[in-house]
Protein backbone atom coordinates (compact mmCIF):
# COMPACT_ATOMS: atom_id res chain seq x y z
CA UNK A 1 0.00 0.00 0.00
CA UNK A 2 1.57 3.26 -1.15
CA UNK A 3 1.46 6.20 1.23
CA UNK A 4 -0.36 9.28 0.47
CA UNK A 5 1.88 12.10 -0.64
CA UNK A 6 -0.60 14.64 0.28
CA UNK A 7 -0.19 17.48 2.90
CA UNK A 8 -2.89 16.03 5.06
CA UNK A 9 -3.93 18.86 7.63
CA UNK A 10 -3.66 16.19 10.93
CA UNK A 11 0.28 16.01 9.83
CA UNK A 12 2.83 17.66 12.03
CA UNK A 13 3.21 19.96 9.47
CA UNK A 14 -0.25 20.46 8.62
CA UNK A 15 -0.97 21.17 12.03
CA UNK A 16 1.63 23.61 12.56
CA UNK A 17 1.21 25.32 9.79
CA UNK A 18 -2.62 25.61 10.84
CA UNK A 19 -1.54 27.04 14.15
CA UNK A 20 1.28 28.96 12.69
CA UNK A 21 -2.19 30.69 10.62
CA UNK A 22 -4.26 30.91 13.22
CA UNK A 23 -1.92 32.21 15.31
CA UNK A 24 -1.32 35.12 13.13
CA UNK A 25 -4.75 35.93 12.41
CA UNK A 26 -5.96 35.86 15.81
CA UNK A 27 -3.25 38.09 16.98
CA UNK A 28 -4.77 40.65 14.25
CA UNK A 29 -8.01 40.42 14.93
CA UNK A 30 -7.39 40.50 18.96
CA UNK A 31 -5.15 43.92 18.42
CA UNK A 32 -7.81 45.28 16.46
CA UNK A 33 -10.13 44.65 18.98
CA UNK A 34 -8.29 45.62 21.76
CA UNK A 35 -8.08 49.47 19.83
CA UNK A 36 -11.58 48.96 18.96
CA UNK A 37 -11.72 49.11 22.81
CA UNK A 38 -9.38 52.17 23.02
CA UNK A 39 -11.29 53.88 21.09
CA UNK A 40 -14.38 53.94 22.41
CA UNK A 41 -13.17 54.94 25.60
CA UNK A 42 -11.74 58.16 24.53
CA UNK A 43 -14.94 58.50 22.57
CA UNK A 44 -16.11 58.40 25.81
CA UNK A 45 -13.79 60.43 27.37
CA UNK A 46 -14.32 63.28 24.52
CA UNK A 47 -18.13 62.70 24.96
CA UNK A 48 -18.24 63.61 28.63
CA UNK A 49 -16.58 66.79 26.71
CA UNK A 50 -14.14 68.00 30.27
CA UNK A 51 -11.52 70.09 28.47
CA UNK A 52 -8.37 71.20 30.19
CA UNK A 53 -5.14 73.05 29.47
CA UNK A 54 -2.07 70.25 28.89
CA UNK A 55 1.53 71.57 27.69
CA UNK A 56 3.52 69.96 25.42
CA UNK A 57 6.72 68.66 27.38
CA UNK A 58 9.02 66.65 24.78
CA UNK A 59 9.30 64.74 21.51
CA UNK A 60 9.92 61.13 22.21
CA UNK A 61 11.68 59.91 18.88
CA UNK A 62 11.09 56.40 17.72
CA UNK A 63 13.41 53.86 16.35
CA UNK A 64 12.55 53.56 12.93
CA UNK A 65 13.82 55.82 10.36
CA UNK A 66 11.08 56.92 8.25
CA UNK A 67 12.94 58.69 4.99
CA UNK A 68 15.12 61.65 5.68
CA UNK A 69 15.17 60.98 9.29
CA UNK A 70 13.69 59.66 12.46
CA UNK A 71 10.00 60.02 13.32
CA UNK A 72 9.11 61.25 17.24
CA UNK A 73 5.85 61.85 18.86
CA UNK A 74 4.88 65.18 20.16
CA UNK A 75 4.11 64.61 24.12
CA UNK A 76 2.10 66.78 26.16
CA UNK A 77 0.72 66.02 30.08
CA UNK A 78 -1.74 67.03 32.18
CA UNK A 79 -1.75 66.55 36.12
CA UNK A 80 -5.14 67.17 37.47
CA UNK A 81 -5.74 68.32 41.58
CA UNK A 82 -5.86 64.80 42.81
CA UNK A 83 -2.43 63.78 40.54
CA UNK A 84 -3.41 61.60 38.37
CA UNK A 85 -1.10 62.13 35.32
CA UNK A 86 -3.27 62.59 31.67
CA UNK A 87 -0.59 62.25 29.26
CA UNK A 88 -0.42 61.36 25.43
CA UNK A 89 0.71 62.97 22.06
CA UNK A 90 -0.36 65.65 20.11
CA UNK A 91 1.15 65.11 16.67
CA UNK A 92 4.92 63.55 15.15
CA UNK A 93 7.08 64.76 12.86
CA UNK A 94 10.07 63.94 10.96
CA UNK A 95 13.81 65.34 11.31
CA UNK A 96 12.87 68.26 8.75
CA UNK A 97 10.29 69.72 11.35
CA UNK A 98 12.19 68.63 14.49
CA UNK A 99 13.59 72.33 14.78
CA UNK A 100 10.16 74.00 15.07
CA UNK A 101 8.70 71.32 17.20
CA UNK A 102 11.19 72.07 19.47
CA UNK A 103 10.64 75.86 20.08
CA UNK A 104 6.83 73.98 20.81
CA UNK A 105 7.94 72.66 24.14
CA UNK A 106 5.95 74.30 27.05
CA UNK A 107 3.11 75.45 24.68
CA UNK A 108 -0.41 74.83 26.20
CA UNK A 109 -2.76 73.04 24.35
CA UNK A 110 -6.75 71.89 25.14
CA UNK A 111 -7.21 68.37 25.48
CA UNK A 112 -10.01 65.98 26.56
CA UNK A 113 -9.68 64.26 30.26
CA UNK A 114 -11.66 61.52 31.38
CA UNK A 115 -11.33 58.46 33.05
CA UNK A 116 -11.63 54.72 31.30
CA UNK A 117 -13.59 51.52 33.45
CA UNK A 118 -10.66 50.69 35.39
CA UNK A 119 -9.94 54.32 36.90
CA UNK A 120 -6.62 55.14 34.27
CA UNK A 121 -6.48 58.10 32.85
CA UNK A 122 -7.33 59.43 29.38
CA UNK A 123 -7.15 62.17 27.21
CA UNK A 124 -7.36 63.23 23.74
CA UNK A 125 -5.67 66.37 22.03
CA UNK A 126 -8.51 68.80 20.79
CA UNK A 127 -6.69 71.64 19.27
CA UNK A 128 -5.02 69.52 16.78
CA UNK A 129 -8.15 68.33 15.39
CA UNK A 130 -7.53 64.87 15.80
CA UNK A 131 -10.53 62.29 14.99
CA UNK A 132 -11.15 59.12 16.59
CA UNK A 133 -12.04 56.94 13.78
CA UNK A 134 -13.34 52.84 14.50
CA UNK A 135 -13.91 51.91 10.75
CA UNK A 136 -10.07 49.90 10.38
CA UNK A 137 -9.89 48.27 13.61
CA UNK A 138 -13.62 47.08 12.88
CA UNK A 139 -12.99 46.13 9.02
CA UNK A 140 -9.59 44.76 11.06
CA UNK A 141 -11.64 42.22 13.08
CA UNK A 142 -13.85 41.68 10.53
CA UNK A 143 -11.62 40.43 8.01
CA UNK A 144 -9.26 38.14 10.28
CA UNK A 145 -11.81 36.52 12.55
CA UNK A 146 -13.67 35.73 9.38
CA UNK A 147 -10.62 34.54 7.76
CA UNK A 148 -10.51 32.54 10.86
CA UNK A 149 -13.60 30.96 10.37
CA UNK A 150 -13.13 30.35 6.56
CA UNK A 151 -10.00 28.80 7.70
CA UNK A 152 -11.46 25.96 9.61
CA UNK A 153 -13.64 25.49 7.03
CA UNK A 154 -11.50 24.96 4.84
CA UNK A 155 -9.32 22.71 6.95
CA UNK A 156 -12.59 20.82 7.70
CA UNK A 157 -13.13 20.28 3.92
CA UNK A 158 -9.86 19.53 3.17
CA UNK A 159 -10.17 17.17 5.69
CA UNK A 160 -13.18 15.27 4.29
CA UNK A 161 -12.08 15.38 0.54
CA UNK A 162 -8.99 13.76 2.14
CA UNK A 163 -10.52 11.01 3.64
CA UNK A 164 -13.37 10.85 1.04
CA UNK A 165 -16.20 11.70 2.92
CA UNK A 166 -17.63 14.24 0.49
CA UNK A 167 -21.22 13.31 -0.34
CA UNK A 168 -20.88 12.58 -4.03
CA UNK A 169 -23.91 12.67 -5.83
CA UNK A 170 -24.59 9.58 -7.88
CA UNK A 171 -26.02 10.46 -11.45
CA UNK A 172 -29.12 7.86 -11.31
CA UNK A 173 -29.12 5.82 -15.05
CA UNK A 174 -32.41 6.65 -16.66
CA UNK A 175 -33.76 3.91 -19.19
CA UNK A 176 -36.38 5.67 -20.62
CA UNK A 177 -34.38 6.84 -23.71
CA UNK A 178 -34.44 3.30 -24.88
CA UNK A 179 -38.22 2.55 -24.38
CA UNK A 180 -39.48 3.31 -28.39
Amino acid sequence: MKRSQKLHAFSWLGVILSIIVLAIFGFIGAKATLDYIYCKELQATVDKGVIVEGKITDLVHRAVSVGSGTTYYIRYRYTDKLGLIYEGYCGNGTYSTEAEDLKRIGEKIEIYIGLNDKGQPLSWPVSYGSKISVSTDIALMSVFYSAIVLYIIAVILYCLFFYNKLPVRKKKFDNTENKE
